[in-house]
């Protein structure tokens, strides 16, 4: 299949959409955002696909491309009809052609969609790599390479079977792109996993990736010259876990057929994370001040950076020893910042949740020198802060592993495999993160039990 575009530039242009999972909403939005002149609606991966639709009709793009789940799921489907039809019919308008791939989560969704929606174009239905020439009259043409997920879970690289059986170019030395869901380097996966070392041998110019929320697609060039290989993230950050910069990518093919992708910035809601270093004497009514003027000034830099949200939620950590330990454990427990609200310039900031990474004000290396319960978990806390490689911490962490892996594999713990960008919880990482966390505040209990005076916390 192929096409004439239509846009005046001396590049071919695509605009590349990640995962949008229409049908969902953003979590962990704060009440009162009416109240402040921010309507939730505005915030939601349909308004996202609008403003992207918006941004593609104004660059003059030659086709928009979707990476896999543009729908959340099958039953979401008709909620997802509304939007996505909209979409592609403006696009069309605009002689702009519409094409996609199935990914996991719209496996059954997208090919009924496609079906319905006059002009929308799946690629690589039923698990078949399939192409499409876009050609821009007296410029660069491309060809892109899609695969779609035949089912919800395929343990086979689709990316393997596309070497074993190539599809020739359509015409010699045309530039070629590859439209993949999937998992990247997760060999044994349940989600089409694939290699960077099978992308490279594939010959594309490009790989333009879905499935992993978080954008890894470099710009510009790639590396060394190459054209650029890697995820274009959610469209906009569907829960704090998904921070940073989100929005589509405009892909550009020069005369020459090299590939160069620039991330737009144009998410309608953004979430971040940054320390706050707290002073060892510092007081929760001391640092409350302090996090006020911190929000408005993490709002103001993303600005000046050039991404204007409507929305901004922060997860501030509070990091540094205190010896305030229990008191400011208690601040942030009780949840009395989040949701707080504030402007910084276009944006309404907000307050998620305040994070602890605090340390007890003390020589752990001293504390460890006794042999009463204090200098015990003293000396399991040093061993938790050596290198990975080290043989006691490893054994701790498998000891831990041991320990809680029937808890992990229960049945009602299931659902949450299937879940966005889900982690291992048993990971080296996320066990340690346990550990230090439950082992400080013992040992910040047992201190407070054998004297405030000694420990160096307040009583």
């Amino acid at each position: 299949m192929s096409s004439s575009s239509r846009s005046d530039s001396d590049e071919l242009e695509l605009l590349a959409i990640g995962d949008v999972h229409l049908g969902t909403r953003p979590g962990s939005l704060p009440e009162g955002l009416d109240e402040a002149g921010v309507d939730p609606r505005v915030l939601t991966p349909e308004a996202a696909l609008l403003a992207t639709v918006a941004r593609a009709v104004e660059e003059g793009v030659d086709a928009v491309l979707f990476a896999g789940d543009v729908v959340e799921s099958s039953n979401a489907r008709f909620e997802a009809m509304r939007p996505l039809e909209t979409a592609v019919r403006r696009l069309l308008d605009a002689g702009i052609p519409v094409l996609a791939v199935a990914g996991n989560h719209d496996v059954e969704a997208l090919p009924r969609l496609a079906k319905m929606i006059e002009g929308f174009e799946l690629l690589g239905a039923g698990g078949q790599w399939q192409t499409r020439l876009i050609e821009k009259v007296g410029g660069p043409a491309v060809e892109i390479l899609g695969w779609s997920f035949p089912e919800r879970q395929v343990r086979n690289s689709p990316v393997g079977n596309l070497l074993r059986n190539p599809i020739p170019p359509a015409r010699p030395g045309i530039t070629r792109i590859g439209l993949l869901h999937g998992d990247l380097d997760a060999s044994g996966g349940s989600y089409a996993p694939f290699t960077r070392g099978e992308l490279a041998e594939a010959g594309l110019d490009a790989w333009l990736l879905g499935h992993i929320h978080k954008p890894s697609l470099s710009e510009g060039m790639g590396v060394d010259g190459a054209g650029p290989v890697g995820y274009l993230g959610s469209l906009v950050g569907l829960d704090p876990g998904e921070m940073g910069v989100h929005g589509p990518w405009l892909v550009r093919v020069n005369s020459r057929g090299e590939v160069a992708a620039q991330q737009l910035a144009i998410a309608p809601l953004r979430w971040e994370r940054f320390d706050v270093r707290v002073e060892e004497d510092e007081r929760p009514e001391d640092l409350a001040d302090r996090l006020l003027a911190e929000i408005a000034r993490v709002g103001a830099e993303i600005q000046a950076q050039g991404s204007v949200p409507k929305a901004l939620g922060l997860r501030p950590r509070l990091v540094g020893q205190t010896r305030h330990y229990d008191d400011l454990r208690r601040f942030i427990d009780e949840g009395r910042w989040k949701g707080l609200l504030r402007s910084a310039g276009e944006t309404l900031v907000f307050i998620d949740k305040v994070l602890d990474g605090l340390e007890l004000a003390h020589d752990l290396a001293a504390l460890a020198r006794g042999d009463d319960p204090p200098a015990l978990m003293a000396r399991k806390l040093l061993i938790l802060r050596r290198p990975s490689e080290d043989e006691e911490r490893s054994a701790l962490l498998a000891a831990t592993r041991e320990t809680l892996q029937g808890l992990a594999n229960e049945s009602r713990w299931a659902a949450l495999e299937d879940g966005r960008d889900q982690q291992d919880p048993l990971s080296d990482s996320a066990l340690a993160s346990i550990l230090v966390k439950a082992g400080t505040e013992a040992l910040c209990e047992l201190l407070s039990q054998r004297g405030g005076a000694e420990a160096g916390v307040a009583s």
